[in-house]
């Protein structure tokens, strides 16, 4: 079977588990289908809808790093959800679209697969994902969320490692396909079968969040928390770095730290777990 996405498919996929109707559209290739969505979303497209890239050339990522997809290898897209005005509480909302990933991830045999707070999906320790949500003011006053996933399934050699920004981080990347062969799986997914699930967990997760924005939480921390009680360095915006413990995330999804015994709170850091 074809891993090259259709976007007939995929919306007939939505229909069936999602019970819901709604617009898929398919780039063969585009700078950032985050980008793509929000122009959209300006331009009064009506919500929901969802973009995937077959190949993604300016794909943007947390803290202005990029994230490029060569053409048919990694999984690019964004889903954009409408929602009221009166609604505030988005700051769950990464978490729980990384719980969405894991699920999909564990749906196709995968194991060991956690969460880097605040949107980074690991396997094995190694980044296999990454979540970024940009918001966009609508008709009405109200917003629409556009939700970006970048999901690894095919990665080239010599882009097993990469690292990150100032400070020199380097983060250890994988994808499905080694992790199915790392792991032993006698049973491959492809890349299409993957992205269409990836769509219906996320929109059962969005689905719940709006009435419930915490019921992610609990199972993130009882299974999923990469970082809990791990040494870590927090890098802040200003590339200040501090070290401490990592005791969990609250209600607010903020990661609490112990730092020289006293416990802080951060909602927008650069997280690197200290090897032993």
């Amino acid at each position: 079977m074809s891993d090259r996405l259709q976007a007939d498919i995929i919306k007939a996929a939505v229909a069936e588990n999602n019970k819901m109707n709604i617009d898929v559209v398919v780039h063969q290739a585009i700078d950032s289908t985050n980008s793509w969505s929000m122009q959209q979303c300006k331009r009064g497209r009506m919500l929901p809808f969802v973009s995937f890239a077959e190949q993604q050339e300016q794909g943007r990522g947390r803290r202005g790093k990029q994230w490029i997809t060569s053409k048919y290898s990694n999984i690019a897209m964004s889903l954009s959800w409408p929602f009221a005005a009166s609604y505030s509480q988005l700051q769950l909302l990464p978490l729980s679209v990384a719980m969405a990933v894991v699920q999909t991830l564990e749906d196709i045999g995968l194991a060991h697969v956690q969460v880097k707070w605040p949107n980074d999906v690991l396997v094995q320790g190694k980044k296999i994902a990454g979540i970024l949500i940009e918001t966009q003011p609508i008709c009405d006053g109200d917003i629409a969320v556009v939700i970006g996933v970048g999901l690894n399934y095919r990665m080239p050699a010599d882009k097993i490692k990469a690292w990150r920004g100032k400070s020199e981080v380097f983060i250890e990347i994988t994808d499905i396909e080694r992790e199915m062969m790392t792991q032993a799986m006698s049973e491959k997914t492809n890349r299409a079968d993957v992205a269409a699930a990836l769509l219906q967990n996320i929109i059962n997760v969005v689905q719940v969040y709006q009435t419930q924005p915490g019921y992610q939480l609990e199972r993130f921390r009882e299974q999923y928390d990469y970082c809990w009680e791990k040494s870590v360095e927090i890098i802040l915006d200003n590339d200040e770095v501090l070290t401490g413990l990592a005791r969990g995330v609250n209600e607010d999804a903020e990661l609490q730290v112990l730092i020289d015994g006293e416990q802080r709170s951060f909602n927008s850091a650069y997280v690197s777990v200290k090897t032993p």
